[in-house]
């Protein structure tokens, strides 16, 4: 994972997507050396909330709104960075195609909390079936 320190980053986002865009990796924003905010894959954040919300049902929390609204969209290079209502998330495109999020480091780790649970609780059908075919095969507890 690479690290830039936030002040840096953020004159250059179109640098930091197209890397997120290359490698897959993330790049986490950092405020006096300690994470700020993390620019992941778009399919990353897309697979983590689906796993997220399958764990107890949880529905992920927002951030509240700002009380200005954010400019408009901005280019950085052939990306267009468009600024969600609570002034913190960022969704960058190339095209019409989302590329990479730009979210807040602790709400992403409650994320990777949640979606860690969803993914440990979950059984495909056919697992489930093997599952379930093994444990009529125990004999009662107590009967050895």
């Amino acid at each position: 994972m690479n690290s830039v320190e936030l002040t840096d980053g953020v004159e250059d986002f179109g640098r930091m997507v197209a890397l997120v865009e290359e490698t897959g990796e993330r790049v986490t924003l950092t405020e006096d050396g300690r994470p700020a905010s993390v620019l992941l894959p778009a399919a990353e954040l897309a697979e983590l909330e689906h796993w997220a919300q399958r764990a107890y049902g949880a529905l992920i929390p927002l951030p509240d709104t700002a009380e200005e609204r954010p400019p408009g969209p901005a280019q950085h290079g052939p990306y267009t960075r468009y600024v969600h209502a609570d002034g913190e998330r960022m969704t960058f495109t190339r095209g019409r195609v989302v590329v990479a999020e730009l979210r807040r480091a602790g709400w992403l780790e409650w994320l990777e909390d949640w979606a860690r649970n969803g993914r440990q609780g979950y059984m495909d059908p056919k697992q489930s079936e093997a599952f379930a075919e093994f444990l009529a095969r125990q004999p009662p507890v107590g009967e050895q």
